[in-house]
């Protein structure tokens, strides 16, 4: 559950661990404490934020599509290509069409008097693009290497994201569930996710500036680390303390994602309600 603290008290909780007095506000510019405090506090939420699961940060939301940047087709309109016929010389990455579709030509050949023979050759690989039109073909596979990417699907991350949780209700990383729950197709880049689903539903931590929102493990682990960010510049110890309280962060780690792991049941499947034999062994019976 959520704690009151503000975040001024969170601050003077990280002060307190290192032994330092606490503060009135952190807009004091005659207080060297209020001003690292200030300076650090940001990126510390933002570390322990991406470093677990969080169930008090864990929102959903289904991702909305984005255009991706192509390679094969060009943008702006058909693939200009030229219709398969036998026996004719062909040049590396040009493009024939055949049948409803075009082709890329994967090295100089000539062809057969078979299309499909050099097809399962390998002389030609198909495009998703139907003949005589830019719009991708839904239908047709499409595997990504159309576009600089190299994924099929792009997704706009929300403006809050932190962390990845889970991808169409499969988590997205070790750890957090038995292999067989993984999903293991799926990459970042920048403020965008790829992958090959073309849905996508998530789970993820974000970007919390209410302090208030924050549960006590989430607390505790924010104040051990806020603290060993500011305890060196304070203390000028040489950095002697840092090293105990990344301990007691890491701690405080291990028993937040032992407790938030044992928040979630297991969702399966269950056949009883369902049952035609049950509803006849039991309730067929009833009077």
């Amino acid at each position: 559950m959520p704690t009151p603290l503000g975040q001024l008290q969170i601050v003077n909780s990280a002060l307190a661990k290192i032994g330092a007095q606490a503060i009135t506000s952190l807009n004091d510019q005659f207080s060297s404490s209020a001003i690292i405090c200030k300076e650090q506090y940001p990126l510390a939420v933002a570390e322990v934020s991406r470093a677990g699961r969080w169930n008090c940060l864990l929102v959903p939301a289904q991702l909305t599509a984005v255009a991706q940047t192509s390679v094969i087709p060009p943008v702006g309109g058909p693939i200009n290509a030229t219709a398969w016929a036998p026996h004719t010389a062909y040049l590396a990455n040009t493009f024939i069409y055949y049948g409803n579709y075009y082709y890329e030509v994967m090295y100089s050949v000539t062809s057969s008097n078979n299309f499909f023979n050099d097809l399962t050759a390998g002389f030609y690989t198909q495009q998703d693009q139907q003949f005589g039109t830019s719009v991708p073909d839904p239908f047709n596979g499409i595997d990504g290497s159309q576009y600089t990417s190299t994924w099929p699907y792009a997704y706009q991350l929300p403006s809050d994201f932190q962390l990845l949780v889970t991808l169409n209700g499969s988590f997205c990383y070790p750890g957090w569930a038995s292999p067989e729950q993984l999903v293991a197709n799926w990459q970042i880049m920048g403020d965008t996710l790829y992958c090959n689903q073309s849905v996508a539903v998530v789970q993820y931590i974000q970007d919390q500036p209410d302090a208030t929102r924050f549960d006590s493990l989430f607390v505790n682990a924010l104040t051990f680390k806020l603290a060993s960010m500011i305890c060196t510049v304070l203390r000028q110890d040489g950095g002697q303390m840092q090293v105990a309280l990344l301990q007691g962060y890491n701690l405080a780690l291990r028993q937040a994602r032992q407790k938030n792991g044992g928040e979630e049941t297991k969702r399966r499947f269950n056949p009883i309600p369902t049952s035609t034999f049950n509803a006849a062994r039991y309730r067929g019976l009833l009077p």
